[in-house]
């Protein structure tokens, strides 16, 4: 792509068919523009699907109607349960109570949390920056259950220990 159709002296280089290489450079700037304007539209696609999920409530077992579907488990298995929050803490203000069991923690779930190292790992990482997390909640006595999505950007100088403000223990 970048090297020199003419010789030194100003003429065409006989040693290729210069024709046939502009038009294969032409193709080839065409193409790349294209994969750019496919990969703006997937982003903003993108960007507008997790606004629509945000915007829509991240309670999945409530019907219509408010009536709570019995599930034995949702989607994802839990690997650790909150068994602290204190008030005003970055987890406090994320939403989990005491007793969510956590399915996924950013990029963290079941397979792949190491005895909960690679959660204190995500905390660490992204100090300031939100965190998606999947928690089941029990909804009533019945064992209802809801998948909940909630952010949670874990902070120093929160007024407490950590970065959560929450004790989470495995499972």
């Amino acid at each position: 792509m970048n090297t020199p159709l003419i010789t030194q002296d100003g003429f065409p280089r006989s040693d290729i068919d210069v024709a046939q290489v502009r038009i294969t450079r032409t193709r080839i700037i065409r193409l790349r523009n294209d994969l750019k304007a496919v990969m703006s539209r997937i982003e903003t696609a993108l960007y507008e699907h997790h606004a629509r999920l945000r915007e829509r409530g991240s309670v999945s077992a409530i019907g219509i109607a408010g009536d709570v579907e019995r599930k034995p488990e949702p989607n994802g298995i839990a690997f650790a349960v909150v068994n602290t929050i204190v008030q005003r803490s970055p987890a406090y203000d994320a939403g989990l109570i005491k007793g969510d069991r956590i399915v996924k923690f950013g990029s963290v779930h079941a397979g792949n949390h190491q005895k909960l190292a690679r959660l204190a790992t995500v905390v660490q990482e992204n100090e300031n920056s939100p965190i998606e997390i999947t928690v089941i909640r029990d909804i009533d006595e019945a064992q209802a259950r809801a998948e909940v999505n909630l952010i949670l950007t874990p902070r120093q100088g929160w007024g407490g220990r950590g970065m959560l403000g929450c004790h989470i223990l495995p499972l």
